[in-house]
């Protein structure tokens, strides 16, 4: 049997949504020599170009045709042109084939968006308030004095996303493409882990080569199982579908657990309270405290299942493979045992779980009552004169950036003004925060700075590159005024889908607001920005939901 147009578009997005997936895994594990990490960051773009393309139509082309016509001649000779002077001027030429097949389909759809908003006056019925604010941020952000490209790139991106009049039954199929294509990359990322990847950091990486990267792209599948939930509970679809994504969301949970990562638990929490919130609305009962015992039963259930499979399913197989950076002969190799001492045991996982809960504790009780102020100045002041000296000694491979090619003068000032001893201060997460927060806080402006104005010494051969904090690293970025836009667009956007959610039990606006909080709850004290992240990809997306005014006849809006 033929399957139905808003089938195949359905099936359309949840590739579309899985690539984006790939696109984050690739970007974050990628060697930055061969232009992978560059190509797929670019690939976003076609990737929302194609979800635009889903929407038109032929004839819509054929009403007004020279405008496509002189685009595909120009398009075209200009393509071949940058093609022939790419393969002697560009370092990755694959990098900028995708960028020449994205300015050749953007072409078109900065056409198309264009005759229908200025020419035929049509636009989808949104925030314009918050569309504004959003406008505002962007133009801002392109305008910085931050040498990044992707904020001018995701404002044409997404602008043209956000006029684009998806119908309800596109923006039904878009819901359920997301939901789809996320689960489905866990589900395929996670058997890839089975055969590839031992079980041999404490803090589970998974498909990544960094356990916080790997927690935060958990969060953005939680979000996805945690809608898929809503969504079947709302269509009231058979009991045993329903079992399934609670059992799925419990190992999500697990997973989660096995990262060891204090912030994304926090983040899980607060994504938890909102779901069971949200699943109230849906069944229009209360019963917070049941639905939520219910989610721990299913995340102890599946523990055992998950730590077993990721543990002892790779020593079946023997076939590691190891992302940039990783490969070190503590790391299981094809030879190894099944049972070698390099594989984690369930003793160490729940020991250093446990250990940085108890540690997280000590550290906070350190300070209680104690001026942690007095405390950072004058470790700055007893270290300072040491920390040169050893700086002089050894030459300035002592405070070399990793992964760049920028050695730093031990004249530098950013030396001297928030450096610590390792020794004192290696294992005090708060001192650490603190003095991140603290040096980029004091270096903010109002047009931001370009990458190689930022970052410090904060030990001796430990360089701090970003400012672990989403806003904070946006305000640096871009200036003051974007991270206090940024802040507004996260709040009020955030506060739309809830209230909005509530009012219509809209599983679409549930699903945003869930997305909103992952970079917003994790990005408090972790990185989770970048072109090609999930997470901001996800939350550029929420912002279009949030965007979009309730349904109103005609969806489209016509000025005369």
């Amino acid at each position: 049997m033929q399957l139905k147009i808003k089938s195949r578009k359905r099936i359309l997005y949840s590739l579309c949504f899985l690539f984006f997936c790939i696109i984050d895994q690739r970007t974050k594990t990628g060697s930055g020599l061969d232009g992978i990490i560059e190509s797929f960051k670019a690939a976003t773009g076609i990737v929302v170009a194609v979800m635009i393309f889903s929407h038109y139509k032929w004839e819509e082309f054929g009403k007004r045709k020279l405008p496509y016509l002189v685009w595909t001649i120009l398009g075209l000779v200009g393509c071949i042109a940058g093609f022939v002077w790419g393969m002697g001027n560009r370092p990755f030429l694959n990098e900028w084939i995708v960028i020449l097949v994205n300015v050749m389909l953007w072409g078109y759809i900065i056409i198309h968006t264009v005759i229908h908003v200025m020419l035929e006056k049509q636009y989808p019925c949104l925030n314009r308030k918050l569309l504004v604010i959003w406008a505002v941020m962007m133009i801002l952000m392109t305008v910085s004095r931050s040498d990044y490209l992707w904020p001018f790139c995701y404002a044409v991106m997404f602008g043209c996303l956000y006029l684009t009049g998806f119908s309800k039954e596109e923006q039904e199929d878009l819901l359920q493409g997301c939901q789809n294509g996320i689960i489905l990359s866990f589900i395929l990322f996670q058997a890839y882990c089975f055969v590839f990847r031992p079980y041999d950091v404490i803090r589970y990486i998974g498909i990544h080569n960094n356990s916080n990267l790997n927690a935060l792209y958990y969060l953005g599948v939680l979000a996805a199982v945690f809608s898929k939930i809503l969504y079947v509970t709302k269509q009231n679809v058979a009991k045993w579908m329903r079992i399934l994504y609670w059992l799925l969301a419990g190992a999500v949970l697990a997973f989660l657990f096995m990262t060891i990562g204090r912030i994304a638990w926090i983040t899980a929490f607060v994504m938890g309270l909102v779901f069971l919130g949200s699943l109230n609305v849906v069944r229009q009962k209360k019963q917070l405290v049941r639905n939520g015992l219910l989610l721990v039963l299913c995340a102890l259930l599946m523990f055992p299942i998950c730590f077993g499979t990721a543990r002892y399913l790779p020593p079946v197989f023997h076939h590691p493979v190891w992302f940039w950076g990783e490969w070190a002969d503590e790391k299981v190799h094809s030879w190894d045992a099944w049972d070698s001492e390099k594989y984690v045991d369930l003793d160490e996982l729940l020991e250093g779980a446990l250990g940085r809960i108890v540690e997280s504790i000590d550290n906070m009780m350190q300070y209680a009552g104690i001026g942690t102020e007095i405390r950072y100045v004058q470790a700055a002041e007893e270290v300072e004169e040491a920390i040169v000296q050893t700086v002089e000694e050894v030459g300035q491979e002592a405070v070399k950036i990793p992964y760049a090619e920028v050695t730093i003068d031990p004249d530098d000032p950013r030396i001297k003004a928030a450096v610590l001893d390792e020794d004192i201060y290696r294992n005090d997460s708060l001192m650490i925060r603190k003095t991140i927060y603290q040096y980029y806080i004091t270096h903010l402006n109002w047009r931001g700075h370009p990458y190689e104005e930022q970052g410090f010494q904060l030990f001796p051969e430990y360089w701090i590159g970003h400012a672990h904090n989403i806003y904070l690293q946006y305000g640096t970025d871009f200036g003051i005024p974007v991270m206090a836009l940024f802040g507004i667009m996260v709040i009020w956007s955030g506060a739309v889908c809830w209230k909005r959610g509530r009012k219509n039990a809209s599983v679409a606006d549930m699903a945003a607001l869930l997305y909103i909080l992952v970079p917003a709850l994790f990005g408090l004290f972790e990185c989770a920005w970048g072109v090609g992240s999930l997470s901001i990809t996800m939350l550029f997306l929420a912002w279009g939901q949030a965007m979009r005014e309730e349904e109103k006849v005609p969806l489209v809006k016509t000025i005369k």
